[in-house]
């Protein structure tokens, strides 16, 4: 497995950052596209589902990447 600690200025950060930001960025393009769309209206709770679509998004990248 590749998933070591990134050295940046002398500090060891996680690889989990990375995914981390990976996967909010996909769930701000969907929350985008779903604007556009109009299709937000139909969702009945706006803030579970972005929230289980990032943890979709993340475990989904964890799953690519590792």
């Amino acid at each position: 497995m590749w998933l070591h600690e990134i050295p940046v200025g002398g500090l060891l950060v996680s690889p989990m950052v990375l995914f981390v930001l990976v996967a909010l960025a996909c769930t701000a393009a969907s929350w985008l596209l779903l604007r556009q769309l109009g299709w937000h209206r139909a969702i009945w709770k706006g803030p579970w589902f972005y929230l289980s679509l990032f943890v979709c998004y993340l475990a989904l990248t964890l799953g690519l990447m590792s």
